[in-house]
């Protein structure tokens, strides 16, 4: 999906969600908003190629635990 598509169909999500929000102000639908909203963009970001920075600091533990094996490895070889 372009970049322009994902951003309208997003806008289109919010519009409907703020519809839904005006006509209930509940506080339970507020955290309903909250999350059903938080979810759509989490997968609407992932479509276009980003993560989350829970994602983010997980992936950025394992490359450093990666390349500390790779370090080990080569001083194995020169050995």
């Amino acid at each position: 999906m372009a970049t322009k598509d994902s951003f309208d169909a997003f806008v289109s999500i919010i519009k409907d969600k703020i519809d839904e929000f005006s006509e209930n102000t509940d506080q339970s639908h507020i955290q309903v908003f909250h999350n059903e909203l938080k979810e759509r963009f989490d997968d609407l970001a992932k479509s276009q190629g980003y993560v989350s920075s829970e994602e983010y600091d997980v992936l950025k533990i394992l490359s450093k635990r990666l390349e500390e094996r790779i370090t080990k490895l080569e001083e194995l070889l020169k050995k």
